[in-house]
């Protein structure tokens, strides 16, 4: 199933538009199997993957400092996807950082 990506990205730009302070810097680029949205304090891929019966499923995954933080999905529609794409635009980045000491 192919990516229809300047719908995606045109619905991601929408939401990020809507959803960020007018003086948060944002960019969106196009990436493999979806696209990505670039913040100062974080990235946020958006891929498409095939469902069943020609169907497909999106998954947002949320990077901070280069390491990958959350996946969510697998969503089933775009609107499941972009309510979740609005908590994470608009949400502090936390994680733990493990290690083995």
């Amino acid at each position: 199933m192919a990516v229809d990506h300047p719908v995606i990205e045109q619905r991601l730009a929408t939401v990020a538009s809507d959803a960020l302070d007018a003086d948060v810097d944002w960019t969106i680029k196009e990436a493999g199997d979806g696209c990505r949205l670039v913040l100062p304090d974080r990235v946020l891929d958006i891929s498409q993957r095939d469902g069943p019966a020609e169907t497909a499923r999106w998954v947002l995954t949320l990077q901070a400092d280069g390491a990958i933080v959350s996946k969510f999905g697998p969503y089933e529609s775009t609107e499941d996807l972009v309510d979740q794409l609005k908590t994470v635009l608009t949400s502090d980045v936390f994680y733990t950082v493990c290690c083995d000491g």
